[in-house]
């Protein structure tokens, strides 16, 4: 009985990994088109963004990225973000117009290799670039350091509460000693 069980929990976990693999060979062969949600902008990365450049083309994207070279013109007060995808070959060029005049100016200091996430409209096809909105940066490592405490005090309190059985490889509740009551 106990070889069924384990039998048919290895292929369970086949199963599962071979459809996984499957529907990632299907997404890489047939990428899904990007997709407007409302008035949401589009939420899209680099290749994509090259890719499908005609259905984007004139709409408010979004996009997630780290910085790879900027260049402030001050005499036109036009702010140029370059942004690459090495892969691909890819450059993509954000364009900040009146850049001293934007809300954002005095509070970002941009600096090359940070993550930032860039709203913008897409003049790919037209222009060459995408007209830059708004930008705020992503504090991954501030996200990394919380992670860290947080797996620093959920662990501990795992093994206060639980034992691991190493046999059958799970979790085992911790019985506290009733105290005598009474005595």
């Amino acid at each position: 009985m106990n070889n069924k069980k384990t039998i048919k929990r290895i292929l369970i976990f086949g199963i599962i990994i071979v459809g996984s693999i499957f529907f990632g060979f299907l997404g890489f062969l047939y990428p899904p088109i990007p997709t407007k949600w409302n008035e949401d902008p589009y939420c899209i990365d680099i290749y994509d963004l090259y890719k499908f450049a005609n259905v984007v083309e004139n709409e408010k994207i979004v996009i997630n990225q780290g910085i790879n070279d900027y260049n402030y013109n001050e005499s036109s007060d036009i702010l140029s973000i370059f942004i690459n995808d090495t892969f691909h070959n890819i450059q993509i060029t954000i364009q900040f117009n009146n850049w001293s005049k934007h809300e954002k100016s005095n509070i970002i200091d941009i600096q090359i290799g940070n993550s930032y996430c860039i709203k913008g409209t897409s003049l790919l096809i037209s222009e060459g670039i995408v007209l830059g909105i708004d930008i705020v940066e992503i504090h991954g490592y501030r996200t990394n350091i919380l992670s860290l405490m947080g797996l620093s005090i959920i662990i501990p309190l795992i093994f206060y509460y639980f034992k691991i059985d190493f046999k059958k490889l799970k979790l085992i509740h911790k019985r506290k000693k009733e105290s005598n009551r009474g005595s």
